[in-house]
Parts: structure tokens; C-alpha cells; sequence
């Protein structure tokens, strides 16, 4: 389960920046539904949504989640491939003379299955490992391994694997990927959580697409579960062809409104992009519950009705027994709603005077500004919280236009 994720120096954001997955004590809303109670002493909040203007910075944030995931999956692989074949490898903020020569630095903490926290992060310039460092929490924390550039600190008592490997790391791989690829066994641990962390884009399928196929394909259980989902779009049934493209089928009429037949549709092609969405998308989400995982979402509430949108959030505050987690960004004000969310689950991200940009919660304000029971929506949508600006129509614009 995710505690924390920090950032700095990544596209659109400079300084270091925070997402807190721990809920504010003093905070009583919901705590029955939206909570998980761990057994380390503290709770951990179910979902996260964040919100915020075009060109704010919220499609960054995601992309920072799938940017630090990438490189630890990818790093030793890339590291065998020549400069030009590994693509893009400048994502520092470009609008400060500091940010252009710094490295981008990222961290995450979380909580593992046998009940021990992780502080894993990295900083990267361009494809070299500036920095890297891992520790282990059980009482109190410890140092696994430091590294600073090619110069290792390791605890050799609680992480012996380290030293076994730490002369054959090249300067642009990173020390875990190195690890997890000898199947060491803390590394392969702290591996095997990122794998459990889905990033994906709201606004392109092409990422989770195939998680739906499988499941429809090797899982009698998810397609049962997928056919009951979507009865309301009058599909009857759901179904894979041999080269494991979607069927979807729909009940036949004759003219006395009797079902005469069952026809079937070419899933890609004659369904609507809402549909196609929704059925990806709830691939993802059962995926994510049943196993217990970590889903980031960009643009969640593209193509789908606000009611949708709020029926996926039930499912993770109320029907989430493996404490998955849901994270994710969105432009639908309807869902900024007291019945829906506690302050601590709701963030912003806006632009500062200087271009960069920022990510704060709605915990943050006082009480004389947000109160548990106040309207959401309306103070956002009045630019109380900021992050809502929108195009300011001037005498000077329309001058211009015409």
C-alpha cells in the first residue's frame, strides 16, 4: 500500500512535491468507508483525486508515477541498448537556470505484505544514477543501502545481497533493477510492489486494453463479473474471438418487441467510445481490487457519465477488502462532493507566478475556508482553492477577433 510519493524536477513541477496517502486524524468523515487500518499503528486512505486547470500540471503527476516505474522495470534492459534507441532522457523542469543542471529525484514509501514499510527513491540525470538509497522500517528505520553515484554504502548485516552485486552496477542502472534481475530476495520484494502499481492514461486505452483480454480470457470469474456490470448498456454477453478481440452481443426484436435473437458486435467498431472505455477501464478496476494494487488513472472521467465515475469510487470505498488503492486525476466538479470524499482524499495542482507547478490538498485550508460539510464543488468552481482559472473573455480579446 502506497504512504507516500515524492517527485521534484520532473516536466512541469520544480520543487519537491508530495502526495500523502495518510488521512488528517482530526478528520471524521467517512471514516467507516474510505480508511484502511493497517497494523504498523496508522491508517492509509483508499483513493485520491486531483484536480486542477488545463495545463496545471495534473497529466505530469500521473506521468511522474509512470516515469519512476518505467525506469525501475526498464533500467538494466535499456542500459544494453545504444544512446539513441533509448529514447527521451531530458524531463527536468526548463524554466530556472538551477533545474536545467539538476537531477529529477523521486521517492516512494509504502507498506509491503508482511507488514514492513519501504523507503525506496533515486535521482537520474539524463540516463546516469545520481543518487539511490533504500530502507527498511520495522520499529524504527534503517539504512539497507545508500548510493552515491557509483560508491555504495551497504548495511551489510541487513542486506548482504548488496554486496554481492554492488562492483558489476553500471552507472546508469539502477542498484534495485540490478538486484531484482539476480532475484535477490529484499530487492525482488520492493520490485515485485512496483509491478503492482498500474499507471495508465483515462484518455488512451491502449494501456489496459489487454488487461481486460486476459481476464475475459483466462479468468470464468472476471467475465462473469463484467457481464453483470454492463447489463445496463443492454449488452447480454461478453465474449473473445480466437485472436482474443471483444464481443459484446445485444438482444434481437421482432416487430411485437419479443427477443428473437442474440446478435453479436464487433466490439472495436460498433460499440461507442464510452463503452470501449467503461469496459477497459472496469478490466483495470477489477484487476486492481482483487489483487490488491495501486491504480493510477489520468483523466478518469473522460467519456464517462458523472454517475459511472461515482459507482467506480464505491467500489474501492465500499467493496474494498484487499485495501487496493485508487489514484487519479479528473475535470468533473460532480464528483467534488462531501458524500464522496474527505478533505485529505481531495488535491490540487496549480501553476505558480514562476511556471511551476504545484500539488496541495484541500486539508490544508482552514476551517474558516472548507468544512466537512461545506459544497465542494462550488468553492472550487469559484476558485476558493485556486487551480480552476479558466479564459478570461476581454474587451481587449474580442477586439482582437474581430
Amino acid at each position: 500500500m502506497l504512504i507516500e510519493f515524492k517527485y521534484s524536477n520532473f516536466l512541469s513541477y520544480k520543487d519537491e512535491t508530495t502526495l500523502l496517502m495518510t488521512p488528517v486524524k482530526s478528520f471524521k468523515e467517512h471514516r467507516d468507508t474510505h480508511i484502511i487500518k493497517t497494523n504498523k499503528g496508522f491508517e492509509l486512505l483508499k483513493t485520491a483525486a486531483v484536480y486542477g486547470k488545463n495545463g496545471g500540471g495534473k497529466s505530469n503527476f500521473i506521468a511522474a508515477m509512470g516515469f519512476m516505474k518505467k525506469t525501475i522495470h526498464n533500467s538494466f534492459a535499456d542500459s544494453l541498448k545504444k544512446e539513441e534507441d533509448r529514447g527521451r532522457k531530458d524531463f527536468n523542469f526548463k524554466l530556472t537556470e538551477e533545474s536545467e543542471d539538476s537531477p529529477t529525484c523521486f521517492e516512494v514509501s509504502f507498506l509491503s505484505e508482511d507488514d514492513i514499510i519501504y523507503r525506496y527513491g533515486f535521482e537520474i540525470k539524463g540516463y546516469k544514477i545520481v543518487k539511490e538509497w533504500l530502507f527498511k522500517k520495522v520499529e524504527s528505520e534503517t539504512p539497507l543501502f545508500e548510493r552515491n553515484e557509483n560508491k555504495f554504502r551497504i548495511n551489510a548485516s541487513g542486506f548482504a545481497e548488496g554486496n554481492k552485486y554492488k562492483k558489476d552496477v553500471n552507472s546508469n542502472v539502477l542498484f534495485l533493477s540490478h538486484l531484482a534481475q539476480n532475484n535477490t530476495n529484499v530487492a525482488s520484494l520492493v520490485f515485485k510492489w512496483f509491478r503492482s502499481v498500474n499507471v495508465v492514461s483515462g484518455l488512451d486505452d491502449r494501456h489496459y486494453k489487454n488487461v481486460t483480454k486476459n481476464l475475459l480470457n483466462d479468468v470464468p470469474e472476471f467475465k462473469a463479473w463484467l457481464s453483470l456490470a454492463v447489463k445496463f448498456l443492454e449488452i447480454t454477453n461478453i465474449n473473445t474471438s480466437k485472436d482474443k478481440n471483444i464481443i459484446t452481443y445485444h438482444n434481437k426484436f421482432d416487430q411485437n418487441d419479443a427477443i428473437v435473437d442474440s446478435v453479436a458486435f464487433d466490439f472495436e467498431r460498433e460499440e461507442s467510445q464510452g463503452t470501449k472505455k467503461l469496459i477497459y477501464l472496469l478490466g483495470a478496476v477489477y484487476d486492481t481490487l482483487m489483487l490488491g494494487k495501486v491504480l493510477f488513472i489520468d483523466e478518469v472521467d473522460s467519456k464517462l457519465h458523472p454517475n459511472l465515475s461515482k459507482k467506480l469510487l464505491e467500489l474501492f470505498h465500499r467493496l474494498n477488502i484487499r485495501n487496493a488503492q485508487f489514484i487519479f486525476t479528473a475535470h468533473d466538479a460532480v464528483l467534488l462532493d462531501k458524500d464522496l470524499f474527505r478533505r485529505d482524499q481531495i488535491w490540487f495542482v496549480d501553476r505558480n507566478k514562476f511556471g511551476a507547478s504545484e500539488l496541495y490538498s484541500m486539508s490544508e485550508f482552514n476551517a474558516d475556508v472548507v468544512r466537512n460539510s461545506s459544497d465542494f464543488r462550488k468553492k472550487y468552481l469559484d476558485s476558493v482553492f485556486g487551480a480552476a482559472e479558466t479564459l478570461e473573455i476581454t474587451d481587449e480579446l474580442i477586439k482582437l477577433m474581430y
